[in-house]
């Protein structure tokens, strides 16, 4: 890779990438500014594993303030 090319913005294809990992795995990434951080954030996430769909649900019941007996 060249210097230009690392310092090129993160691709629409890497930030779609990025945030299909952040929803499977349950977590958030900072936003990448170039490629070469997508790919580094892209290559830690690959390595998490999936959160279990009551994780996820438990996550969805914590963002939006709700209760866990009122999502029942």
């Amino acid at each position: 890779m060249t210097a230009i090319q690392i310092q090129d913005p993160p691709t629409r294809k890497q930030l779609a990438y990025l945030r299909a990992l952040a929803n499977r795995t349950g977590t958030t990434f900072t936003l990448p500014q170039t490629k070469r951080q997508a790919s580094r954030q892209i290559a830690q996430l690959v390595k998490r594993p999936a959160s279990t769909q009551l994780e996820l649900a438990l996550d969805d019941v914590a963002i939006r303030g709700g209760d866990l007996l009122e999502a029942a």
